[in-house]
């Protein structure tokens, strides 16, 4: 689906930041103009929006390329671009402005802020929803759901109206304050906290608190005039996009130029100072940078995402980036700045292109660290409780639920240890080197990219013994499970596959010879059968992104979804009562033996999928 599939998309590039390598970094400002110029034409980007900021001021500033294809527009430093998701620091910002004037704390229940607000937490008794657990996305609720991403809300929808439209993906799945999941309506409730406690709607309170004394007057939630004007065409695969009116604005709706956001992101180097007042107090963004309420807090971590704010890295230099991303459908966007460098960037293109996103990321990196030399402390014997963690894990903090089971095939990760160090490198590949964790003490490891505090034991309330690693809570899983459950991915496309061209070439005999159809002809026709309706319910699924209003509604692509679904496991059934059906047959014990093996891969399969909640689904509801 699209929409997962971007999600996949930037969990997979911000852990990959660090990882990368690159070429030789521009040594001169004018050498990173040229970098990233060449990077936008040879990777097809139509626009670039870029400024980059030290804490004195900008010094670069600019858009690169074409605003819109069509029409030649150039874009400039007062392009509109679409920041996404960091848009989510604003609504860190309000709170903390709000802290500090003693109107409600990080600390203060959702229940007893508003209880008008629906979700579900069974432990709400214990272990309560809190602002932080919004904010810090802990609340282990369900990332929005289908019906929230392609639902166009119009813009006179209020911040109540949207939260109440499709409240269902708000429910903890395991106990608030434990593990962190990337979630969009933590921002939306947010945002209407701060619409009760200031009276203001949220949108009016950001603008006047934040945008107008950080002097960004064309930054804005909507599709103003001045968007139209000079908002940059968003492209997905060379054609555009419409402008998406996204239900939880607090989220992810900001428009803004490189011009506007050199000065947000100048108040960040100067900690919350503008250049007439202290606007947020220094120690804030210490906070906002810090997460404090997943169980490697109570370890003393500090890497992983603190109040709407992330940290990531760059290769080995030891160096921790701060920040947030943002993706919309045809618009990529980074805010990142480090502390000890007191320079920060942001990019943002008018291309849902990964590779150019990532490519001029670590082009900026590179450029920044140029100069740094590469120190970090002097790592202790690998303590003994670290070097039991050889084998391997998955992640048990999925932002999707109903993306589990692709995870526990496709993000397994491989631990193993020597005297000195962890390593950690994903089974299927997509690092360029494992991690090097280390040692400085017996609480915890550091990751070599952040330098900061990043693996801890903890025991996770229902898990049990598991490993948080920044955000992310591994436990882990027996080697057999791991190589079963691939070698059952595997088998099954290879086996699928080579039945269908054995299929053709002896259907084609068959019919050549007139050969009337027999046993031994069902037994195969049905598990290919089978197979052609798990290929149709992945190509149904891949249609999801494209018609997403459809497929949120009860539609032909909904429907079909649906029945599909069910047809799969059902079909698998079916082929399995063929085969006892016919096993006293004469039928020759390769052709039985061979059908034997392909049902019972698909009996797997559909139990596989069944068993994380794969099985009729309704995508409307």
């Amino acid at each position: 689906m699209r929409f997962l599939t971007a999600l996949l998309s930037i969990i997979i590039i911000c852990s990959s930041l660090a990882h990368a390598d690159a070429e030789t970094p521009p040594q001169t400002l004018e050498e990173l103009k040229t970098a990233i110029e060449k990077i936008r034409t040879e990777t097809n980007t139509p626009a670039v929006g870029i400024a980059l900021v030290n804490k004195d001021g900008p010094l670069w500033i600019a858009g690169l390329g074409e605003a819109n294809i069509e029409q030649h527009t150039p874009a400039d430093e007062n392009t509109l671009f679409r920041i996404g998701s960091v848009s989510k620091m604003f609504a860190a910002l309000a709170v903390l402005k709000l802290q500090e004037e003693g109107k409600l704390n990080l600390n203060d229940k959702i229940r007893d802020l508003v209880p008008e607000i629906q979700f579900e937490n069974q432990w709400e008794e214990t272990h309560p929803v809190r602002i932080a657990h919004l904010l810090e996305h802990t609340t282990g609720w369900d990332d929005i759901h289908l019906a929230e991403y392609a639902y166009s809300a119009p813009d006179s929808m209020s911040t109540k109206e949207g939260l109440d439209y499709h409240p269902d993906s708000r429910k903890s799945r395991w106990i608030p304050g434990t593990r962190h999941a990337y979630c969009n309506a933590g921002s939306a409730v947010v945002a209407y906290i701060v619409e009760k406690i200031s009276g203001k709607k949220y949108e009016d309170y950001i603008a006047e608190t934040f945008f107008k004394p950080l002097d960004m007057p064309s930054t804005s939630y909507f599709q103003t005039e001045l968007y139209k004007q000079k908002g940059a065409t968003l492209y997905t695969n060379g054609k555009p996009e419409n402008y998406w009116h996204i239900i939880h604005r607090a989220a992810g709706s900001i428009n803004s130029s490189p011009k506007d956001m050199a000065n947000f992101m100048q108040f960040l180097l100067q900690r919350g100072a503008t250049q007439n007042q202290q606007l947020i107090p220094s120690a804030a963004f210490d906070r906002m940078e810090i997460p404090t309420t997943t169980l490697g807090s109570t370890a003393r971590l500090t890497a992983g995402y603190g109040l709407a704010n992330y940290t990531s890295g760059y290769k080995d230099f030891n160096m921790a980036f701060h920040g947030h991303n943002g993706g919309v459908f045809g618009g990529l966007t980074e805010l990142s700045y480090n502390k000890e460098l007191e320079t920060g960037y942001v990019f943002m293109i008018n291309a849902g292109n990964w590779p150019a996103f990532d490519k001029i990321s670590k082009t900026i990196r590179a450029y920044l660290l140029k100069d740094h030399a590469v120190t970090k402390p002097q790592p202790i014997a690998l303590p003994e409780k670290f070097k039991t963690l050889n084998g391997y894990y998955v992640a048990i903090n999925d932002r999707q639920q109903l993306t589990r089971f692709m995870n526990r095939v496709f993000g397994v990760m491989k631990f193993h240890t020597d005297d000195t160090y962890l390593y950690r490198q994903p089974l299927l590949g997509g690092w360029d080197a494992p991690s090097k964790d280390f040692a400085i003490n017996d609480d915890y490891l550091i990751d070599q990219w952040t330098g900061l505090p990043s693996i801890a034991l903890v025991n996770d309330p229902i898990a049990g013994n598991s490993v948080q690693a920044s955000s992310d809570l591994f436990k882990p899983v027996s080697a057999f499970s791991v190589f079963s459950l691939l070698g059952l991915y595997v088998s099954l496309g290879a086996i699928s596959l080579l039945s269908l061209l054995a299929i053709i070439v002896w259907g084609c005999r068959r019919l050549a010879k007139k050969i009337p159809a027999d046993a031994g002809v069902w037994i195969r026709i049905w598990p290919l059968l089978t197979s052609l309706v798990l290929v149709a319910s992945i190509a149904c699924l891949s249609l999801v992104g494209l018609f997403m209003q459809a497929a949120e509604s009860v539609s032909l692509l909904s429907i079909t979804v649906y029945l599909l679904s069910i047809a799969y496991p059902l079909c698998a059934l079916v082929s399995a009562f063929v085969l006892i059906k016919y096993r006293n047959q004469v039928i020759p014990r390769w052709i039985y033996g061979y059908a034997l093996i392909y049902t019972g891969l698909h009996l797997l399969m559909a139990a596989h999928l069944v068993y994380y909640g794969i099985f009729a689904l309704k995508l409307w509801a």
